[in-house]
């Protein structure tokens, strides 16, 4: 398994069309009975010719033995394909240049299948660029390209669930079960979701993701992440935004939003909370969490990173195509939407 970078292998199958062990033991009881290649070859229903390479192939008609033939003919057929992308430069080259970009291996087949519609040969399936990825031996997306996948392991390995710190009440909470059901379904943009991204303590990030576009927004903390350094933060970063798209915030129980009350008179926003130990109920916000690690990695000073570059790392995230989006990316769904306030 670690040979094959996690990928299981494929067990090997013998192709029906091929001599069969059983057939390769007549071969040898025809030939110490004096049987001609084509009289074997009758008795089998095979072509005479496929029974004499058989025989020449294994050392003639004296030295011909069953067993040697069969596991020689075994390993014969072990023969290395050629992968389709070192086959094909142009179609390496599209892969590479988005795999460079920290597009996923499925974002990137779900492109070329849009942009190649009627030319298969132009597509390959993200399970394939996985195993260019990670097969030992596989070089043609160049040096260690498991970097730019979001984990950046060389070697596949199953999901952890993480288990949730638990931490404490807050006051004057409103649940999240109260919030609208125009938030619920995702009908209305303007609804967020955050969370504390942490980096080698004390430095963090706070993350705020907008539900119905999936739109990601990465706020600096220079200051730490306790509850007024937050709250300041997260009020200069959503007071840029008009009134109508920051109608909700859903946070976790963290106490670093002990000042929610505060932050909802300063902005005018809804402030509810998830239940204890249920990171899912913000699942938009988690799962944008995950593709930002690969940036924000947990033993970084996330204070060494200037707003360019925590803004840039949330540009390659909103361009992105998204499944969840039906392939449109973040940046173009939202951006549309807050062009339309701005010209009310």
């Amino acid at each position: 398994m670690a040979r094959s970078g996690g990928v299981r292998p494929e067990p090997r199958r013998r192709d029906p069309g091929h001599l069969s062990s059983g057939e390769r033991e007549e071969i040898s009881r025809g030939l110490a009975a004096g049987l001609s290649s084509r009289s074997i070859a009758h008795q089998l229903g095979r072509s005479p010719s496929t029974i004499s390479r058989e025989i020449v192939r294994n050392g003639g008609r004296h030295l011909y033995r069953a067993s040697v033939a069969d596991v020689a003919a075994f390993d014969r057929a072990r023969r290395p394909k050629v992968s389709r992308l070192a086959a094909d430069p142009a179609l390496l080259a599209d892969v590479q240049g988005r795999l460079e970009a920290d597009w996923s291996p499925q974002q990137i087949a779900v492109w070329l299948k849009q942009q190649y519609p009627d030319q298969a040969s132009k597509w390959v399936s993200h399970e394939a660029i996985y195993r260019s990825i990670y097969i030992a031996g596989r070089r043609e997306l160049g040096d260690r390209p498991s970097k730019h996948l979001r984990s950046g392991q060389s070697v596949r390995r199953p999901r952890m669930v993480r288990a949730t710190d638990g931490r404490g009440r807050l006051r004057n909470m409103v649940s999240i079960h109260h919030r609208p059901a125009a938030v619920e379904d995702r009908v209305e943009v303007g609804h967020w979701e955050g969370d504390l991204v942490m980096g080698r303590r004390p430095s963090a990030v706070a993350t705020l993701v907008e539900r119905s576009t999936r739109f990601v927004r990465v706020v600096a903390l220079p200051d730490g992440y306790k509850a007024d350094a937050v709250r300041r933060a997260l009020r200069d970063d959503l007071s840029q935004l008009p009134a109508s798209m920051r109608k909700s915030l859903t946070w976790d129980r963290g106490r670093e939003m002990a000042g929610h009350q505060e932050l909802s008179v300063d902005l005018g926003i809804e402030v509810y909370f998830c239940d204890r130990r249920s990171p899912w109920q913000r699942g938009t916000n988690e799962n944008t969490n995950r593709l930002l690690r690969q940036y924000l990695a947990k033993s970084a000073d996330l204070r060494s990173f200037s707003m360019r570059d925590l803004d840039d790392f949330a540009e390659r995230i909103n361009t992105r195509p998204r499944r969840v989006l039906d392939w449109a990316s973040a940046r173009d769904r939202y951006w549309s939407h807050l062009q339309a306030v701005l010209q009310t």
